[in-house]
Formats: structure tokens, sequence, C-alpha cells
């Protein structure tokens, strides 16, 4: 395969991922609607119930999004094995020093990918992570077209 054959495979694959991720996400949001209704029924909103029941659909939630982003890993380790490796080509190779995560150009942009994504997904509040990921300049330049594909799986999780 191509290194643009690689590319585009890739950008399906996480485009899936994204889709299967704010899929899982419409569902978590209509469960948690439909318990709070119920418990507005019985008048037991604010009840400690409420909460467990809550948190549980949370930890599912956040179970089914590791899920899809483990297969979405594998099946990119998959492809990069059978290609060239992915070495999609910055040229600054020592300029990651103001960054949370290492950079390091000589990488595979699967492996970039992955760093900083990891870096994000780490943050226990993801929606300061998105934000924080919003501002992160070094990370448009390091992974140049995947830097949407973060942006799209911080956006589902939020």
């Amino acid at each position: 395969m191509t290194q643009e054959e690689i590319e585009r495979a890739a950008e399906r694959l996480i485009k899936e991922a994204n889709r299967k991720s704010t899929v899982k996400k419409r569902q978590y949001e209509e469960e948690c609607y439909a318990e709070e209704c119920r418990a507005a029924e019985r008048r037991a909103a604010r009840s400690s119930i409420l909460e467990n029941i809550l948190g549980r659909l949370k930890t599912e939630f956040d179970d089914a999004v590791a899920l899809i982003q483990s297969e979405l890993d594998e099946k990119l380790e998959e492809l990069y094995e059978k290609g060239d490796g992915g070495s999609g080509g910055g040229s600054d190779p020592g300029g990651g020093e103001d960054a949370p995560y290492e950079v390091d150009y000589s990488l595979p942009m699967r492996e970039r990918y992955i760093t900083v994504r990891d870096y994000y997904l780490a943050y226990e509040d993801k929606q300061q992570a998105l934000a924080d990921f919003r501002e992160d300049e070094i990370a448009q330049d390091y992974l140049g077209s995947y830097y949407n594909y973060v942006l799209q799986l911080l956006m589902t999780m939020v």
C-alpha cells in the first residue's frame, strides 16, 4: 500500500470509530434522560438510587468508548503493519519542548496520534481536555490532518 492509501484507510477507520462513539454517546444521554424522568415520576430525582444508576450508565458508556478506541488502535496497527509504517513528514524534529507530551517527528503518524490522544484522554475532566486540546498549537502542527480526529473524539466524550 502506498502512504496515501494508508492515510485514506486510516481516515475511514477513524471516522467510523468517531461515528460509533457518537452513537454510544447519544444512547448514553437518552438512557440518562429516561432514568431521570423515571426518578422524577417516582419523586426520587435527588436520591442516591438515581446517582447510582447514572454512575453505572456513565461507567458503561466509558467502557464502550474505550472498547471502540481499543478496536481502532488494533485496526490502525494492522493497517500500518501492512503498509510502510506511515511516517508522515514533519520537518521539525526538535520543536516539541513546550508540549506536555513527547513530540518526535520521526515517529509514524499513527504513533503521534496515539501519543497525543492518550495524553488528552487521560484527563479526568473531558471538557478541560477539549479546551486544552483546542489551544494546543503544537498538536495542530504535529498531527496535521489527524488533529481533527482527536478533536472529534474529544468532542464526542464531552
